[in-house]
């Protein structure tokens, strides 16, 4: 088959010990894709999914988990799960591990090891799922103060969530990206990522902070790619700072490889250069980390 996208990084893959998943929100999962199921023995296993990069034509794979007790079942392990998922990986599937911020006062340093050596490459702050705005530190959760600035102190990019998530016990209220605002005000040199662009209710807030904050970096996952200038009519003014990710396999995401091929698609109308898309599919996301 000849792909479009000719070199292509998956900046927002979720990968999780099934074990600790919600069964709610499995079953949702399961019902969405029978396939991967059936043909996935052992989701603590890299190999299934190395294979699928390798089919995808994928040459890597940012793996995002967080800790997310109540909603999604995430406890601590999460941490120590994803790292020891992509470790002998060839650096092919990048640990992104969170921590809880409300839990604990120094939640920055309960994780700067991991980071300092480079088990953890980045950080997911995730409202909705974790049940906290990302500018709670103006309410009293030190631990996201502490957070952010062991973060910046060790210049590891923090990926925020933004926008609803349709899980049952998530608070979509806490996806605003405006809350980001107060983040790049007073953390000035914090490496942000907005996930998702705020859609579908926030995407004009969003487009703000883009143009106001000129080093924040777009990850576009989770956005369906024929939706792309209805949600976002500024982008071709941030295209060199967007980055690519399929949020797959989250539900109407059919796969890491056709995501991508749909978006590229549908970014044929910006008359964008060769350059900047190499950006978007691969160059961003592996400057980042």
């Amino acid at each position: 088959m000849k792909y479009r996208v000719k070199r292509l990084i998956d900046a927002h893959v979720h990968w999780h010990e099934h074990g600790e998943l919600d069964p709610v929100i499995l079953e949702i999962i399961r019902q969405e894709f029978p396939d991967l199921f059936s043909h996935h023995s052992d989701p603590n296993d890299p190999t299934f999914l190395l294979e699928l990069l390798d089919l995808e034509q994928v040459e890597r794979a940012h793996i995002i988990n967080y800790v997310s007790h109540d909603v999604m079942g995430f406890t601590t392990k999460a941490i120590d799960w994803v790292v020891q998922f992509c470790e002998n990986t060839g650096g092919r599937l990048i640990p992104v591990g969170g921590v809880d911020a409300k839990g604990s006062h120094n939640a920055g340093e309960a994780i700067r090891g991991y980071l300092e050596t480079g088990l953890l490459k980045m950080v997911k702050v995730h409202g909705p799922h974790q049940l906290l705005y990302p500018n709670d530190y103006l309410k009293g959760v030190e631990g996201l103060h502490n957070l952010y600035d062991v973060c910046m102190d060790l210049k590891i990019p923090v990926i925020f969530h933004t926008g609803t998530s349709i899980f049952p016990k998530a608070r979509s209220k806490f996806g605003n990206p405006l809350c980001l605002e107060d983040v790049l005000i007073d953390f000035p040199d914090l490496r942000v990522v907005i996930a998702h662009g705020g859609r579908p209710f926030w995407t004009a807030e969003f487009e703000y902070i883009m143009q106001k904050y000129p080093k924040v970096i777009f990850d576009i996952s989770g956005v369906p790619p024929s939706r792309i200038g209805e949600y976002f009519p500024r982008f071709a003014r941030y295209a060199d700072r967007v980055m690519f990710g399929s949020d797959f396999p989250s539900p109407r995401v059919k796969g890491m490889r056709r995501n991508a091929e749909l978006l590229y698609g549908a970014l044929a109308d910006y008359g964008l250069s060769n350059g900047v898309v190499d950006r978007i599919f691969y160059a961003n996301a592996r400057s980042l980390v």
